[in-house]
């Protein structure tokens, strides 16, 4: 009988580990932190804070898009673009609580029109974004990240297949206004910086 327990002991021990270790791997030194809908999540270690006007040779987010680390001293402003945003001004909104929507250049028009669709139901801190150019990063980037949405917020990072309103929700309301710098989510304004 007590070698039944101990068989159950391990067996539980085992599963336990397979599934921290199934969650903890995460590419590129961030954790992964779970799937919600089509979309991947992971927390990467902070970079630091410092502002600068261009980053130092050979420098190398360790997130694709960049979630922490050396930013401009001027945030972007809050809004929705057509055009890609500097990544070294939208870190700096991350810093003060920011959700930062950018996606590839293979994304569907569809899936875009639908993430403006939801980035106008509530835009405070919001910034909607296509992706620069890769050399413009500075992060090693995964595969097929043109077709992928990204969804940043300070040291986190959703990557979507797919746009899945719920699963946004739920990582903006998780992560806004959570920055390091802590602005109140209604001073981030469309407009504003």
């Amino acid at each position: 009988m007590w070698f039944l327990a101990l068989a159950g002991a391990i067996l539980v021990a085992a599963v336990a580990v397979v599934l921290t270790t199934a969650f903890r791997g995460g590419g590129d030194g961030g954790a992964a932190t779970g799937v919600d809908g089509p979309c991947a999540r992971q927390t990467f270690p902070p970079m630091g804070r410092q502002h600068v006007e261009a980053l130092r040779s050979g420098f190398q987010y360790n997130s694709f898009p960049p979630t922490s680390g050396p930013h401009f001293g001027v945030p972007a402003v809050y809004n929705i673009y057509d055009q890609p945003v500097p990544e070294l001004r939208v870190v700096h909104n991350l810093e003060h609580g920011a959700i930062v929507v950018q996606y590839g250049s293979k994304v569907p028009p569809q899936m875009v029109q639908q993430i403006a669709g939801w980035y106008s139901k509530d835009p405070l801190g919001l910034i909607v974004a296509p992706l620069p150019a890769v050399t413009e990063i500075k992060a090693k980037p995964p595969a097929g990240y043109e077709n992928k949405i990204f969804l940043t917020a300070w040291t986190h990072v959703a990557t979507c297949t797919a746009f899945d309103e719920g699963a946004f929700d739920r990582f903006r309301d998780d992560f806004r206004g959570h920055g390091p710098e802590q602005f109140p989510v209604s001073a981030l304004q469309p407009g504003g910086t």
